[in-house]
C-alpha cells in the first residue's frame, strides 16, 4: 500500500534545519529556525510566563475539554487586547493551537465554500502558507512583493497584480516584521493597499505573527485595528510563540469578522472544522496567556521582557551595518537595519547561498532567509565576512 504514496514537499526551513544538524563542523553557524535568541543563544523563558505558569499550577482544578472555539475569556482578553472592545464585538473567535491552525482552519472554511475565493499570496511569502491552501485545496495566486536582489517591496507592481482579484477574494497580509522579507510597508502604502481592496470588494486575511518586535506590542496591533474598523469582513489570525516565548505551548487564535446574520452560522462552521481535524485547542498555552493579560504586574512585566527582546533585534541588526562599515568601509548589508524582526533575506543567488554553507558553515533556509536575533555579537562579523566573500567583488548597489 505504503509503495504508492508520492513524495511530500518538505517545509525548507526544516531542510535548514535538518543540514545543520548532518554538518560535522564545529563552527557552523544555524540561522534557519525562527526562534528567538538572547546573546548567550538561548530562547529563555520569561519571568512573566514562569510566574503565570505557576500560579496556573495552584489554581488549575480541571484538565476537561473546552468548547470547540476553545475558552472563550481567552479569546476575549486577546481579542480585546489586540482590537479593542468595541471593534472585537463583532468578531467570531477561536483559540487554536498556534497560528499554523487559525490559518488551516481558514483554509479549509474558505475551500468549503460554494464558490471558492482565490487566496492571493505575496512573493515572497511565509513558507507555511502555500502548504496549508494545498492540503485544505484552497485556491490561491501569488502578488509581488519584493525583490531581493534591490531590497526593495514591489508596491506598484503588487497593486497591479491586484487587478486580476475578483469580488469576494481574499488577500492574505502579513502585520509587522514581514517573513521572510523583514520589510513591512509604510504607513501610506498600507493604507493605499486597503483603499483598493475597499474599491474592489476584496476581503483582508492578517496573519499577526510577531506582535511586538516591531514598534511595541500595541503600535504593532494598529494594521489589524484599521482592517477591523474598514471592512465588514475580514480575517485576522494570531499566533503568541514569539510575543510570549511560549512556541512549544502552542497558543494562537482565529478571528473572523463577519455581517450580524453571518455570526451564529460561520461560529457553527468553525467549530464543526475544529472537531473534524484538532477537535480541542490544548489549553495551557492559552491559559498563561490569559492570566497574563488579565493581571497588571504580570502584564507589565511581560510587555518589559518583550520590549527587551525588540530592542535586542534592532541592536543587532544595527550592529550588523556599524560592522560591516568599519571593516569593509561599504554597506551592501545597510537594508538590514532599516528593516524590523527577526528576517530578512540576503541578496544572494542559488550558488553563492551554496558556498555560504559549504565554505563558511553558515546555514539559511532556501532563498536566502536569515533570523538575526539568532545572530551574537562574536557571529556578526563571521556573517559579514562570509557574505562579502561569496558576493566577491560584485557591488549590491
Amino acid at each position: 500500500m505504503f509503495e504508492a504514496v508520492e513524495e511530500y514537499p518538505v517545509d525548507p526551513i526544516m531542510i535548514g534545519a535538518e543540514y545543520f544538524a548532518q554538518d560535522p563542523r564545529q563552527d557552523k553557524l544555524d540561522l534557519t529556525v525562527g526562534i528567538y535568541q538572547d546573546a548567550a543563544g538561548k530562547t529563555p523563558v520569561l519571568k512573566a510566563v514562569k510566574a503565570a505558569e505557576q500560579r496556573l499550577v495552584n489554581i488549575q482544578t480541571s484538565k476537561s475539554y473546552l468548547a470547540l472555539t476553545g475558552d472563550a475569556t481567552y479569546c476575549r482578553v486577546l481579542g480585546e487586547t489586540i482590537l479593542g472592545s468595541d471593534l472585537f464585538d463583532d468578531f467570531v473567535a477561536a483559540q487554536t493551537a498556534g497560528g499554523a491552525v487559525a490559518l488551516r482552519v481558514m483554509a479549509d472554511l474558505l475551500a468549503q465554500m460554494p464558490n471558492r475565493p482565490t487566496v492571493w499570496l505575496q512573493t515572497p511569502t511565509y513558507g507555511n502558507y502555500i502548504p496549508i491552501l494545498t492540503a485544505a485545496h484552497a485556491r490561491f495566486e501569488m502578488l509581488p512583493f519584493y525583490d531581493p536582489i534591490t531590497r526593495n517591496i514591489l508596491f506598484d507592481q503588487m497593486l497591479e497584480g491586484l487587478c486580476e482579484a475578483r469580488s469576494g477574494d481574499v488577500v492574505l497580509l502579513q502585520g509587522v516584521c514581514h517573513n521572510p522579507t523583514g520589510a513591512d510597508m509604510t504607513e501610506a502604502q498600507f493604507d493605499a493597499l486597503l483603499d483598493v481592496l475597499e474599491a474592489r470588494g476584496l476581503v483582508p486575511w492578517i496573519d499577526l505573527a510577531y506582535l511586538g518586535f516591531s514598534q511595541g506590542f500595541d503600535q504593532d496591533c494598529a494594521m489589524a485595528r484599521k482592517i477591523a474598523n474598514r471592512f465588514p469582513e475580514c480575517i485576522i489570525c494570531v499566533t503568541l510563540s514569539k510575543t510570549f516565548g511560549i512556541y512549544r505551548d502552542r497558543a494562537g487564535a482565529l478571528l473572523i469578522k463577519t455581517r450580524p446574520n453571518d455570526t451564529a452560522r460561520i461560529h457553527r462552521a468553525v467549530s464543526a472544522i475544529v472537531r473534524s481535524s484538532a477537535s480541542h485547542a490544548p489549553d495551557h498555552g492559552p491559559a498563561v496567556v490569559r492570566m497574563i493579560l488579565q493581571d497588571q504586574d504580570l502584564k507589565a512585566l511581560w510587555l518589559d521582557e518583550l520590549d527587551h527582546m525588540r530592542q535586542r533585534v534592532i541592536a543587532v541588526r544595527s550592529e550588523i551595518v556599524r560592522c560591516e562599515e568599519q571593516e569593509f568601509g561599504r554597506t551592501d548589508l545597510s537594508y538590514l537595519g532599516r528593516q524590523s524582526g527577526m528576517f530578512s533575506l540576503l541578496p544572494l543567488s542559488s550558488e553563492q547561498e551554496l558556498a555560504l554553507t559549504r565554505d563558511h558553515a553558515i546555514h539559511v533556509v532556501k532563498g536566502g532567509r536569515i533570523n538575526v536575533a539568532r545572530l551574537s555579537a562574536a557571529d556578526i562579523p563571521t556573517l559579514i565576512t562570509a557574505v562579502h566573500a561569496v558576493l566577491g567583488k560584485v557591488s549590491l548597489r
